[in-house]
């Protein structure tokens, strides 16, 4: 289905905020990075709840290890261990970037050499799409253009995008063959910056100034996949946004809900989306979290009560 974030075009820090403590942007002022301003402290997470759990919690970015102070923030969410690229040994790289295909690489390697039995939560925050689209590389040249449309950051973009898409099938033909259960899921932080979207609405006669707020809103969505090689209902079109999405992992892994997640499940089918971007009501209608008002102060509440009061 597809996932709606708060950001377009950078700061993936706050897509994983959302997506790890079920705490949304939208409360935050705005221009907010949740993990350089606000997590100071031990703040309950997908990571600490799988790592009480019994989980081996680690987290994997492979580029600097201090960027949006993941070093720092990846504790206080309760990840066992952070690797950055300097745990990387001769991986492949494209244009200036790991590899999708050797960061994911890295997920097997941890999975071959865990103990048998263990279960282990990996957060994979990759690195090779990231932008700058228009310089040329001697690693790297784009395969796929657009008919009609001469952009160099366009072609740029799909092709880095296809070589995710190889490397996700190899992830996934790996595991489809594992002995343990495994489930991966795989999202977007954000859509790339306007100036590689651009050249595609106005081939489609659409200008880039004038969009509605739900045309608008579009920007802000990614696609997601949830997949496991155990029996799992089989949906699509499904729709959600980052704050919730760990919420549909566990009630798939037949987990219990950690208690802001399952104070949620109320709110979520009367604003199945929210986000800075955009709240979604039930019926469709279009919103924004300072217009929900009073629908939103126990969510609110406890979005404060864990970034400023919460002690384990």
């Amino acid at each position: 289905g597809y996932l709606n974030v708060s950001v377009l075009g950078g700061n993936t820090a706050n897509t994983e905020f959302e997506f790890l403590t079920g705490s949304t942007i939208g409360f935050l002022p705005q221009g907010s990075v949740a993990y350089q301003q606000y997590v100071q402290k031990e703040m309950p997470s997908l990571a600490s709840y799988l790592k009480e759990l019994d989980y081996h919690t680690v987290a994997i970015h492979p580029y600097y290890a201090n960027g949006w102070d993941r070093d720092r923030v990846y504790p206080l969410l309760g990840f066992d261990e952070f690797l950055s690229q300097d745990d990387f040994r001769n991986p492949k790289r494209i244009r200036n970037y790991i590899s999708d295909e050797s960061s994911f690489a890295k997920i097997i390697e941890l999975y071959e050499n865990k103990k048998e039995g263990e279960p282990l939560f990996v957060f994979n925050v990759t690195m090779q799409n990231h932008s700058g689209y228009e310089e040329e590389f001697h690693n790297f040249t784009p395969d796929i253009t657009v008919d009609g449309i001469d952009s160099k950051a366009l072609s740029m973009y799909l092709s880095l995008v296809k070589q995710t898409d190889s490397a996700l099938q190899g992830l996934i033909d790996y595991f489809s063959q594992a002995d343990e259960d495994t489930m991966i899921v795989f999202f977007g932080d954000h859509q790339p910056t306007t100036y590689v979207s651009n050249p595609i609405l106005r081939n489609n006669k659409v200008n880039p100034e004038t969009l509605t707020d739900e045309e608008n809103l579009l920007k802000y969505k990614v696609p997601y996949v949830i997949w496991s090689n155990f029996d799992i209902e089989e949906q699509t079109d499904g729709e959600t946004s980052a704050n919730y999405l760990a919420m549909d992992v566990l009630e798939n892994c037949d987990l219990p809900l950690p208690a802001l997640q399952s104070s949620l499940t109320g709110l979520r089918k009367e604003y199945p989306v929210i986000s800075a971007a955009g709240v979604r009501e039930a019926d469709g209608t279009l919103t924004t979290v300072k217009e929900c008002g009073e629908a939103f102060n126990d969510y609110r509440s406890l979005e404060y009560y864990l970034l400023f009061d919460y002690e384990r």
